[in-house]
């Protein structure tokens, strides 16, 4: 059932565009209802979040021209129902492009996850407000829902992400050069001081909070799933789990779940992965977290199974998406270009500038690597628990003679025991005068040792692997960035 579903969406997205339009009476424009997604361009966005502010600057209510006539257009989603456009769009066709399969990347800071989350912009959405000097910062996406998952990842632990998504495309248009405003945007801007100064700053910063710094002037319309997962690098190389390995098998549980492959294509080592539970340390931490965010469609929280086919509410949703769609991408204008007043309109500019400014953040350095280390792994996680560098300070005798010897053996299995013995050198035969064994532990630790006459005392410290801790060096310690 679900390869045809989606051979069948496949066959259509070859097709193409089709538009078919024509001018309307005033009866009909009246009687017909508006193409889906109508008034999904012309909202105000904030670049800085990635928010639809849901505040429109451009009036996408408006249908009737002076003569009292509007636009129909087939609508070959919905029966070829003739369905109204607004005055100020343009272009609209119909169409159907899904793909089924999903695309898969690794991102290793959160500057790469910032970048993800900025890839449904079309065009270049700096264009007009002078920052070229903001090179070295990201700004868009800077406080998106992703980057804030990132950075409270990282903020826990050594971590790098995957991205896992799918969209599915069905309506595009564009909003006219010289669109029609709104009439509370106009409201809006006519209430804006003619100074920018401190004293009227809050005003131009409560516009930017209502309208955004962007409005929406292209669109394409469908339906959009996307998981952002979040892996703790150290806790997954030493349950022998690579960044890479866990994009993998992410990418084919989620499929099985999705119902593009059978439950028999996740391999052992897959399915192991995929349980997220800590085997080699006894943590009680997951290495993997993620956030899903669902575009489009009817209400689906875009969580499935990993291990079986779980894509009944995913093919509703598909569906759902002709009638419900959401914006899978778009274009983005500088809303100060938008305000007749030039005067007001450049200190909308100005005071864009300062909020984009004001809330860039710094990208992120290259990774730490490591090469040629034992026991670590190229990215400087622990490949295996309970290793560690492992020297002996001193030792010294209760009775004659005293030793002060360093003993460095080097990298060791912490989970051996520390084993001291004492012999007494003669000339004929070596006397064996105790054994004395000791568990390892991090640190620093002085112990004595009895002997069948006297005894002696003796210092060791353990340092353990990058992230690893405690007896034996078998725990896992988080380490922030």
């Amino acid at each position: 059932m679900t390869p045809r579903l989606f051979l069948w969406l496949l066959a259509l997205g070859q097709m193409g565009a089709v538009l078919s339009c024509r001018v309307g009476t005033l009866e009909e424009c009246q009687k017909a209802s508006f193409v889906p997604g109508h008034n999904l361009a012309g909202e105000g966005f904030d670049i800085v979040k990635l928010q639809h502010k849901g505040a429109y600057v451009i009036d996408l209510q408006t249908f009737l021209d002076p003569s009292d006539s509007c636009t129909l257009c087939e609508n070959t989603l919905h029966r070829d129902e003739l369905q109204k456009l607004p005055l100020s769009v343009l272009d609209w066709r119909s169409f159907t492009s899904c793909r089924q399969e999903l695309s898969s990347a690794l991102l290793n800071t959160v500057t790469s996850v910032a970048d993800s989350a900025t890839d449904l912009i079309e065009n270049d959405w700096t264009v007009g407000l002078g920052l070229g000097d903001l090179a070295d910062l990201t700004v868009g996406g800077s406080h998106s829902n992703a980057v804030e998952f990132a950075t409270a990842a990282y903020t826990m632990d050594k971590s790098v992400f995957t991205s896992h998504q799918l969209s599915c495309s069905h309506y595009s248009y564009r909003v006219s050069g010289n669109p029609p405003l709104s009439s509370e945007f106009r409201a809006q801007v006519r209430s804006l001081p003619q100074e920018y100064n401190p004293s009227t700053r809050h005003l131009y910063q409560r516009f930017i909070s209502t309208y955004g710094t962007h409005y929406i002037q292209q669109v394409e319309l469908g339906g959009r799933l996307k998981r952002l997962t979040s892996i703790r690098t150290c806790l997954a190389s030493v349950n022998n789990h690579s960044a890479t390995k866990v994009k993998d098998c992410l990418n084919t549980g989620l499929s099985v779940g999705l119902g593009f492959l059978e439950p028999s294509a996740t391999t052992s080592q897959c399915r192991s992965l995929l349980e997220n539970q800590d085997s080699q340390t006894g943590s009680q931490l997951s290495y993997l977290n993620h956030i899903t965010e669902v575009l489009g469609g009817e209400k689906w929280l875009g969580e499935v199974s990993l291990f079986k086919n779980d894509s009944m509410a995913f093919r509703r949703w598909l569906t759902s998406l002709k009638d419900a769609p959401d914006i899978v991408s778009y274009s983005l204008f500088p809303l100060h270009e938008l305000v007749p007043d030039p005067v007001v309109g450049g200190n909308v500019k100005t005071a864009v500038n300062q909020y984009l400014r004001e809330n860039a953040i710094a990208k992120d350095k290259a990774p730490q690597q490591c090469f040629g280390q034992p026991n670590l792994s190229s990215d400087c996680c622990p490949l295996q628990p309970m290793r560690g560098r492992l020297r002996t300070h001193w030792i010294k005798s209760e009775d004659n003679p005293r030793w002060n010897s360093v003993y460095d053996l080097g990298h060791v299995e912490a989970f051996h025991e520390l084993k001291l013995e004492v012999w007494d050198k003669d000339v004929k035969y070596d006397d064996h005068l105790g054994t004395c064994r000791t568990r390892l532990q991090e640190g620093t630790h002085t112990m004595s040792c009895a002997l069948s006459k006297g005894g002696f005392s003796y210092s060791y410290t353990l340092t353990c692997d990058p992230q690893l801790s405690g007896y034996q060096c078998a725990k896992y310690r988080p380490a922030p960035q």
